[in-house]
């Protein structure tokens, strides 16, 4: 779906639309052969095992995290989750973004 404003309205560029199928819109933050990177604040629990390294343990330990303590300001936060220490952070931290 695209939105066209009328001319003088005023828009908001960060407004996201969302595809008219919701299947297509799991490969939006995926990390992938086009090099996007997995947003942490936004992924649900199904995108964040899709990067390499994140299983169903990690992903649910990543949500709870983000429910606990809001969102992640910066990816270093991860360190701060049982299970993923500085080796496991570096490999996560190249496809993940916040």
């Amino acid at each position: 779906m695209i939105y066209v404003p009328k001319q003088g309205v005023a828009t908001n560029a960060q407004t996201a639309v969302a595809p008219a199928d919701p299947q297509t819109s799991l490969s939006a933050n995926v990390s992938g052969a086009n090099g996007s990177k997995v947003n942490l604040n936004t992924a649900t629990k199904e995108q964040l095992m899709q990067v390499d390294g994140i299983g169903d343990k990690k992903a649910t330990k990543i949500i709870e995290y983000r429910q606990q303590h809001g969102s992640f300001k910066q990816l270093s936060e991860l360190k701060d989750i049982s299970g993923i220490g500085d080796k496991t952070y570096q490999k996560l931290s190249k496809s993940l973004t916040i």
